[in-house]
């Protein structure tokens, strides 16, 4: 369907709804929905209003939180909610119950006085304790510097020591740098010095990594397993998927099959690999990640590129030598995504890929070190201030708080497919919505000759807001709107409804 008609000395170019960033192309005459440079900005609905702004969460530390985990209390049956979240930073674990007001440290394995690393690989499962009428939760979590351990919280409130505790497990002399769940067993890998073996533990004992012994069958012990790639490449990261494991390396992946020792198939996928472990997130029937050169998509058979042409412009102000950085996760329906770009050694920008209508926005001083989702929640940690815990939220109309940050949408160049013909004499027509306090629009019109803009002020509205109509000058053979706001108070929301009307006059050669 045509996005323009054409009358006898004039024409109407109609943006129908607000869609997303898309970047493919020239950016001439492609789909007017459709931005070639879209900021801040989000579009629930069709619906372009800000970036809605995250919920700082009031807990305190000094130093950077790398890794935030989440433990779901299934077997819980005490008075609070039954999710857990732990924090690591300053080579310490804390954890947070509901009922808590901030985070509580907790205890040190034996032996040791402060954690190497604080970036964690972890799983949850669940154990039966003596003494425990039910299973108990715990969590299982693991670096390649200190090891792997088991964090269990208090299961009654009459054993003898109702408090969390933590326990290192002996992984026969092996450090997993990531470890995942997969046929009753836990999985390691990304061991550094042994890129290339996957181990794993005993059926249903995640802290049993003995091997089977003389009166056992195979099956009933712990083992491993090498597949070398001959190429200097090593595991990355480890993902359950389906009824399946998958083993990524740098540049290649891998599928496990076989629910025993006896049965393990590995057979290796076509396409590329992950290098970016933590922007790695499974989604039902695939798997996204990252690459160098961009997003790629894991059907079950192979590595393929996804939506790169969409956001080309936009990849390359990705700094390259900190692409380690970047972390990615799934929450409802979108893929969140965390970038370095230009000069950042930390991740600054984040875009966001809306799986379900396929759209992608861009959000810029977004500072994210690991994203955390729940059930009813997505966490992230800051990459800028230490201790900083955020929740994401989305739809600043319906929050009424947005991120205050300058917004910009950019059409794509409209030409009204008649080339030989002059344009000018514009009309803007749009139905901005304002909450609070007024809001200043910048709407511009360019043409391959200038750029000529006007300041709209619009006033906060209790009903449905009155069209607002812009007029400019000038002329040219192509031309595309841009609608920004500068600044603008946090707890100010604004919006556009209906699309937005260009009346064109045009002139043939």
């Amino acid at each position: 369907m045509a996005y323009y008609t054409i009358k006898a000395y004039d024409a109407d170019v109609f943006l129908t709804s607000f869609m997303g960033l898309q970047q493919a192309g020239d950016g001439i005459g492609a789909d007017f929905r459709y931005a070639v440079e879209a900021m801040n900005v989000e579009t629930p609905r069709g619906v372009l209003q800000p970036q809605a702004k995250p919920v700082t969460l009031p807990y305190g530390f000094d130093t950077k939180i790398e890794t935030l985990a989440h433990l779901y209390r299934r077997w819980y049956t005490g008075g609070e909610d039954p999710e857990v979240l732990i924090a690591a930073t300053g080579g310490r674990l804390y954890y947070k119950t509901s009922t808590m007001q901030d985070f509580a440290a907790l205890s040190f394995p034996l032996g040791t006085a402060i954690y190497q690393s604080n970036e964690w690989s972890w799983v949850s499962y669940e154990i039966n304790p003596p003494g425990s009428p039910a299973p108990v939760d715990v969590l299982l979590m693991s670096n390649a510097k200190d090891g792997m351990i088991i964090i269990k919280p208090p299961y009654t409130a009459t054993v003898s020591n109702p408090s969390w505790t933590v326990e290192s497990i002996n992984t026969g002399g092996k450090k997993f740098g990531v470890i995942e769940r997969y046929a009753e067993r836990i999985w390691g890998g990304a061991i550094p010095d042994d890129p290339d073996m996957l181990m794993y533990s005993r059926p249903f004992d995640p802290t049993d990594w003995t091997a089977a012994g003389a009166n056992e069958e195979p099956e009933d012990g712990a083992g491993d397993v090498q597949q070398p790639s001959w190429d200097g490449d090593s595991f990355t990261a480890l993902r359950q998927f389906g009824s399946q494991l998958i083993a990524f390396k740098g540049n290649r992946v891998w599928r496990v099959l076989g629910a025993d020792p006896g049965e393990y198939v590995f057979k290796e996928q076509y396409g590329g690999g992950a290098p970016f472990a933590n922007t790695i997130a499974v989604d039902v029937e695939r798997i996204f990640m990252v690459e160098r050169d961009g997003l790629a998509l894991y059907d079950g058979l192979s590595v393929s590129p996804y939506a790169r042409e969409a956001i080309e412009k936009l990849w390359k102000t990705i700094n390259r030598n900190a692409m380690s950085q970047m972390c990615g996760t799934l929450y409802k329906e979108k893929y969140y995504l965390s970038i370095p770009t230009g000069n950042n050694t930390v991740n600054n920008d984040m875009i966001v890929f809306n799986l379900s209508d396929r759209t992608i926005l861009y959000y810029t001083d977004t500072f994210i070190e690991s994203f955390m989702p729940t059930n009813d929640a997505l966490y992230a940690t800051s990459s800028s201030q230490p201790g900083k815990i955020m929740l994401l939220t989305y739809d600043s109309w319906e929050t009424g708080v947005a991120s205050g940050k300058p917004t910009k949408w950019v059409t794509p160049w409209v030409d009204l497919g008649r080339k030989s013909y002059n344009k000018g004499g514009f009309e803007v027509y749009f139905s901005p919505e304002v909450r609070k306090y007024p809001v200043t629009f910048r709407v511009s019109i360019q043409t391959e000759k200038k750029v000529k803009s006007k300041l709209v002020t619009v006033q906060p509205t209790l009903i449905r807001a009155k069209q607002k109509r812009v007029r400019f000058g000038g002329t040219g053979r192509m031309f595309r709107l841009i609608i920004e706001t500068l600044n603008t108070q946090s707890d100010v929301s604004w919006r556009l409804t209906g699309g937005i009307q260009i009346v064109v006059e045009t002139d043939p050669d």
